[in-house]
């Protein structure tokens, strides 16, 4: 056990019961799914994206999963995937790691140093409106520090038959798809309209259009009169973009890694109209992914492969961690026929409204973040293991699986699955498919994993305010039990298993960790923090051993390989040995063979989850031992130690880098 002061008091029912212990209650209404006793990050109230001017419809409606759209009150809503724009593959394979060294993109464009600030051509959402005067085009850039970064280009299928038109897409986009006739150019520059039969462009001034940028909101809006631009009956319309050149009228050449302008034509990053089914968490339709899908076939029932995981390895190659792996494979053909979305004028025109889609299975789904951080995506090695955020943005996206066999309305369990340390929030559906049924399907348990606003930032500070955000999100979405939520996830993933049950153990009904090391940081002694990470808070407060006694009342699961090269066996062994010695319940399964990088890879945690059920949490028990790091507490970021089940509001003496404050009660 760590060895830092502690603070140790007895209290009793009683004087429990004539205290005036609580939290006080949240300006803001809640959800009622949302564990009262959660720290007030969970019930901090989401901010509103500014309004987009140009645009005379409604901000409401956008839907919150990404790659689905609705309509609502004459206009047609889309919201696009986040942190996609990685544009073609190649048959080099992978580029440089991009934020995340273990999710891979299948895209190899990066972006110039600078203004784009390493998301600039990201499509967030779009919009097409339309009212007595006017039709209204809008996209919505996940960043736009400066608006002269992004081009984006619609084009029209004005008949929606693709036997007729032309392919070719106008701006040097260097794509096609089959039946378009015009398009339209969009920069912070103007707005040009393509007719592409004609071979004629000109701008939409001159036919009494205009185009609105907002940088405040990250929108590009066009408006162009219905007498100038009739529409009518059905139209098939895509988007794309990239990086707007000189004049903002063409696309400029993009940049691979380290700056270096990529090859070939195709100068398009992010296309839109990509439905939540064409981008699935497992690609294996593009031409690499098809070899490696068969080789997967192969060698999980080949020896000596199947030994030693290595169809699991090959999942870095089919895994869709960015939801682009669709979109990268098109892009390096050059068509982006498959990207469409179909508008019918005369439902826009009788403002006709669809529900806000919430698909089964797996998605991922954004909110709007209340930290402001900065702007755009840090990658490289000078932001490597620093514990801090990667992904600034206000916008946030997260995984959800929504059980497809579970009724609508029926409340269901919540599951976290926390991604690993160099992963995001994608990690087991793209690595792991059979774990994600096993927790999810089966178990008619909604799962959700955090991106945590980067790869490394160990479930502590803006990484857990992301977690309480997301539970916020989801217990708005879905109807949830809060009686049986369960924790878990592999490596950093696993710490946060020991990290978030044992700070709040009266929130869950379980936990699992995989391969978790008991403290912050992998590699090391875990009774002495970890030196890897050069910060206060995993050195002196990062270690969980201290705060087993918490799980009284948690049952854990633990599975650990005996191989392992980065958590070492012997710590998660004495993490063990401590709820042993406690008489505490858990389930520990030993994986003779398996190391930490495949056993991550290879989806063979039956063992450990043999019998999970959906078991419910404690709510009253008669006897509470708990323990907190007080120098955890972030008050600005609303994150602090609550107590646990009827002990609240718990405060400690000595609040010091390293303390340990305990309160035993009867």
């Amino acid at each position: 056990m760590p060895s830092p002061r502690t603070r140790s008091v007895l209290l009793f029912a009683t004087v429990l019961a004539a205290a005036t212990l609580g939290i006080t209650a949240p300006a803001t209404a809640a959800p009622d799914d949302l564990p009262g006793s959660a720290p007030p990050a969970i019930r901090a109230k989401e901010p509103r994206l500014p309004a987009a001017d140009g645009w005379p419809f409604s901000e409401r409606y956008f839907p919150r999963t990404s790659g689905t759209g609705r309509l609502h009150g004459g206009a047609s809503y889309w919201t696009d995937f986040v942190y996609d724009d990685h544009g073609p593959s190649s048959l080099q394979g992978f580029s440089d790691p991009y934020a995340t060294d273990l999710a891979p993109t299948q895209g190899v464009y990066r972006y110039p140093s600078g203004a784009a600030h390493g998301n600039g051509a990201d499509i967030f959402r779009t919009a097409i409106g339309l009212d007595d005067q006017a039709s209204y085009w809008r996209v919505d850039w996940t960043t736009l520090t400066n608006p002269r970064v992004p081009l984006a280009i619609w084009t029209f299928d004005r008949d929606a038959d693709a036997s007729t038109g032309v392919a070719d897409w106008p701006a040097a986009a260097g794509v096609r798809s089959s039946g378009i006739d015009s398009a339209l150019v969009v920069s912070s520059k103007g707005a040009w309209l393509h007719d592409l039969v004609a071979n004629r462009s000109w701008d939409v001034t001159a036919v009494g259009g205009s185009v609105t940028v907002d940088r405040r909101a990250g929108s590009f809006v066009v408006r162009l009169p219905r007498s100038a631009v009739p529409v009518q009956s059905r139209w098939t319309v895509r988007v794309a973009a990239g990086l707007a050149d000189e004049t903002g009228k063409a696309l400029a050449t993009p940049s691979m890694a380290g700056g270096v302008p990529a090859p070939g034509t195709t100068r398009v990053y992010n296309v839109g109209f990509r439905g939540v089914r064409q981008e699935p968490p497992v690609y294996r339709d593009g031409s690499s992914d098809s070899l490696v899908a068969a080789f997967q076939k192969q060698a999980a029932h080949t020896p000596p492969f199947d030994q030693v995981g290595a169809d699991g390895l090959a999942r870095f190659v089919t895994g869709n961690f960015w939801m682009e792996d669709h979109q990268a494979d098109a892009l390096a053909s050059g068509d982006v026929s498959p990207f469409s979305e179909r508008i019918d004028w005369g439902r826009l025109a009788e403002r006709t409204s669809t529900r806000e889609p919430h698909p089964r299975g797996y998605s991922n789904r954004w909110y709007v973040s209340r930290l402001r951080l900065g702007h755009g995506v840090l990658s490289g090695s000078d932001h490597d293991n620093d514990l801090r955020p990667n992904f600034l943005g206000r916008i946030q996206p997260y995984s959800v699986y929504v059980p497809r066999h579970a009724p609508a309305r029926e409340r269901k369990p919540l599951t976290w699955v926390l991604h690993s340390l160099g992963v995001n929030h994608n990690q087991y559906a793209a690595l792991d498919p059979r774990l994600m049924r096993r927790l999810c399907e089966r178990r008619g348990s909604i799962c959700a994993g955090t991106l945590g606003y980067g790869p490394d930032g160990w479930y502590l500070d803006e990484a857990e305010v992301d977690y309480w955000s997301v539970w916020r999100e989801l217990a708005q979405a879905f109807p949830l039990d809060v009686d049986r939520t369960q924790v878990t996830g592999y490596s950093m993933g696993g710490y946060a298993a020991y990290k978030l049950g044992l700070q709040h153990p009266d929130l869950y009904a379980g936990a699992m960790s995989l391969a978790g090391p008991p403290a912050c940081g992998s590699g090391v002694d875990p009774e002495h923090g970890a030196p890897l990470f050069r910060s206060e808070r995993c050195q002196k407060d990062g270690a969980t051993g201290a705060l087993v006694g918490n799980a009284l009342h948690v049952p854990y699961r633990v599975a650990q390989g005996v191989l392992d090269e980065l958590v070492p066996f012997v710590a998660v062994e004495g993490q063990v040995s401590r709820f042993d010695s406690l008489g505490l319940r858990h389930r520990y399964v030993r994986y003779p063979g398996e190391d930490h990088m495949a056993f991550a890879t290879q989806d063979r945690f039956d063992a450990v989850l043999k019998g999970l059920g959906r078991p419910a949490r404690e709510i009253d028990p008669a006897r509470i031992d708990y323990s907190w790091f007080p120098h955890l507490d972030r008050k600005r970021l609303g994150l602090r130690a609550t107590g646990a089940y009827w002990v609240t509001a718990v405060r400690a003496g000595d609040t010091s880098a390293g303390s340990l404050s305990r309160v035993r009660a009867r």
